[in-house]
């Protein structure tokens, strides 16, 4: 898993990129089973300059798999638990992904089950 870090309209120190690895650590787990070719883009910032109270920061996660995108966004007032916020999301999205593919299986497994099931009309001879 490849993560590419990105910062608008302020500075991104050391901690934040580790904070950010770190995080998105537990997230490889699931979704190593899609392969290799996973790419992370992550993008924090303060959202505008024209809040009167307080600072707004932001956290944004695209999840390339494959063919297939996961995104998720967060805002709070706090960019530590703005980048919380949003593992939170994306792995409840990546499991919504992982539910979909394993129903899709099975699915598919019914369908060729019944294609090929034997009728309880046949009879079969005992030798």
């Amino acid at each position: 898993m490849h993560i590419t870090i990105k910062s608008t309209n302020f500075s991104l120190t050391p901690s934040i990129s580790d904070r950010i690895e770190n995080t998105l650590g537990p997230l490889k787990k699931l979704v190593q089973s899609f392969g290799d070719e996973i790419e992370t883009r992550v993008e924090v910032g303060r959202s505008s300059f024209h809040h009167k109270k307080g600072e707004i920061f932001f956290a944004e996660i695209n999840l390339r798999l494959g063919k297939n995108q996961l995104r998720s966004r967060s805002e709070s007032t706090d960019v530590y638990s703005a980048i919380d916020m949003v593992k939170d999301e994306l792995r409840d999205e990546i499991l919504r992904f992982k539910g979909k593919k394993e129903t899709m299986f099975r699915r598919g497994s019914r369908s060729i089950g019944k294609f090929f099931r034997i009728s309880p009309m046949a009879r079969f001879k005992k030798k």
